[in-house]
């Protein structure tokens, strides 16, 4: 069973990031593998963030997806990446 890499880019308010950001690593739906805090100009910055979930399991995606969307202080996420990883 392969797994599969999935990279969000998450906006969100200047004042929120640390929070956000907190909330992000606790996320149960896949395995967080990495985050990181990249300026876009005039202050803002956006969030990488990266999970691990198996291929194969129906729904996967998906809660993942519901799940980062939820966090609380996201003003927007976008999956960015998914592959396959060994």
């Amino acid at each position: 069973m392969g797994k599969v890499m999935v990279i969000f880019k998450v906006f969100a308010n200047p004042e929120n990031l640390d929070a956000v950001c907190g909330r992000l690593k606790k996320i149960t739906e896949g395995s967080f593998r990495d985050l990181k805090r990249e300026p876009i100009g005039f202050g803002i910055e956006l969030i990488r963030v990266g999970y691990v979930i198996p291929d194969k399991t129906d729904g996967a995606m998906t809660k993942l997806e519901e799940a980062v969307t939820k966090v609380e202080g996201a003003n927007q996420v976008e999956v960015e990446m998914a592959t396959l990883i060994s």
